[in-house]
């Protein structure tokens, strides 16, 4: 993990989330979808001020809904609808990023596979057995939206600031990918026991 958001996440909103944990976790993942669309939208306006109010606030949606998930006890529900509906953000996130020519459609397509593999090696390796996967990669699913937030700001003055940012993310999420894969292929083989397939 790179930025380890999700450590200084909780504490940040906890008060918060004790005020409204009233509110349904999964309406608050889907607001935070909803706020992914408008981000893919501001990247296909190239507007940069929608674009830095609207990743600010997919990203404030996504660390709210754990937190108060936890404040409501998780449910299995909640956790299916959390991790689907995140990889839908991501897709309108980066095909936003595409679609906006903020960066070329190869380094696009990069970064969305290793996006998406991150999450399901994660996934996978912990329907296995493993209890949590936090912490193992450069890049966490928690750390792109912060980052992609960062270059959005440094575009007011670069022109090209987004572009480097994709890059970035291309190189440290297939990295990522490739540091989980070598972690699974450690851990399972010290083991013995059947493992399922899909």
């Amino acid at each position: 993990m790179l930025l380890g958001v999700k450590k200084y996440s909780e504490k940040l909103l906890l008060p918060l989330g004790k005020k409204i944990k009233k509110i349904p976790a999964n309406l608050i993942t889907a607001l935070g979808l909803f706020f992914a669309f408008l981000t893919l939208l501001s990247f296909v306006i190239q507007n940069i001020v929608f674009i830095i109010i609207t990743l600010f606030i997919v990203e404030f949606f996504d660390q709210l809904d754990g937190v108060v998930a936890r404040l409501q006890g998780p449910t299995k529900l909640g956790a299916f609808l959390d991790s689907t509906l995140d990889r839908i953000g991501d897709f309108f996130i980066f095909f936003g990023i595409i679609l906006g020519g903020y960066t070329n459609v190869y380094i696009g397509l990069i970064t969305l596979a290793g996006a998406f593999l991150t999450s399901y090696t994660r996934a996978k390796i912990e329907s296995l057995g493993v209890p949590s996967l936090y912490g193992v990669g450069l890049l966490e699913r928690t750390d792109r939206v912060p980052i992609l937030f960062v270059g959005s700001i440094f575009q007011i003055w670069f022109p090209s600031a987004i572009w480097w940012t994709m890059v970035i993310l291309a190189i440290g999420t297939n990295v990522t990918v490739l540091q989980r894969l070598i972690y699974a292929f450690k851990k399972f083989s010290e083991k013995n026991h059947d493992i399922p397939s899909n």
